[in-house]
């Protein structure tokens, strides 16, 4: 038999608090067991995101392409790299993309270190003229989206009708690099993606150097703002460059 909510008012204050405005029920709560349950499966979650995630980020998926685009921000040492895959992928055009300030100064805007990383794929063996050197403007946001609008642009300006192409960059930027070509290029283009080794950290062991708990994390976040929150019509009309 049930009681009514009267009957349940007209029960002793033994089981109520704060004048009956709390009352004590039964309810169903987890064993020990449960408990411990949950804790292993946490612990296991976070393992695998602690192992998996760098392998994530740093994706390597080349397509076959005759393009090659290197984000010429990444580090000199990575150059040489660059080269070996330029030279064992068959590819016949290299873009170096280096995101410059509009100013006069070379050394200041950034080209300095655009035109030395090209040298250095030449020094390791890439045909110079098969070497490009583009200097999109420094915007404020969404840099990688931009430069691969202009790299997008320049192909058009030289007649290059593609249908894939590779970019290559450093480690963890791998995924949201992809990401960010295949929204510029859109479906036309397949986009294939190469992460270049970043000696400054050990990967499989990200967390112990914060050179890589400063890299992994901040791609993660970089990653799921470019997958969740960016919207490429906002980005393009939003953007002015930077002096």
């Amino acid at each position: 038999m049930t009681s009514s909510p009267e009957a349940e008012e007209a029960v002793p204050s033994q089981n109520s608090r704060m004048g009956g405005l709390i009352i004590r029920r039964k309810c169903w709560t987890l064993t020990l067991r449960a408990k411990l349950l949950v804790v292993i499966l946490l612990v296991a979650a976070v393992g695998v995101l602690v192992w998996g995630i760098h392998p994530f980020l740093a994706v390597r998926d080349p397509v076959p392409a005759s393009v090659l685009i290197i984000e010429g921000w990444s580090p000199p040492y990575t150059m040489k790299q660059a080269a070996a895959e330029f030279l064992a992928g068959g590819y016949q055009t290299v873009i170096v993309l280096r995101p410059a300030f509009d100013i006069g100064d070379k050394y200041e805007s950034g080209r300095y270190s655009g035109d030395f990383v090209a040298a250095l794929l030449v020094e390791h063996g890439v045909p110079k003229e098969r070497v490009n050197t583009l200097f999109p403007n420094v915007v404020r946001k969404d840099r990688t989206y931009h430069s691969a609008l202009a790299a997008k642009e320049w192909l058009a300006r030289q007649s290059l009708a593609i249908k894939s192409l590779d970019v290559a960059t450093l480690g963890p930027h791998a995924r949201r690099s992809r990401l960010l070509y295949e929204k510029a290029f859109g479906d036309e283009v397949k986009i294939g993606i190469i992460p270049l080794d970043d000696i400054e950290y050990e990967p499989v062991h990200w967390w112990r150097s914060s050179e890589g708990v400063r890299e992994v994390i901040g791609e993660s976040i970089a990653y799921l703002y470019a997958r969740l929150l960016f919207h490429p019509s906002v980005a393009d009309s939003s953007q002015e460059p930077m002096k």
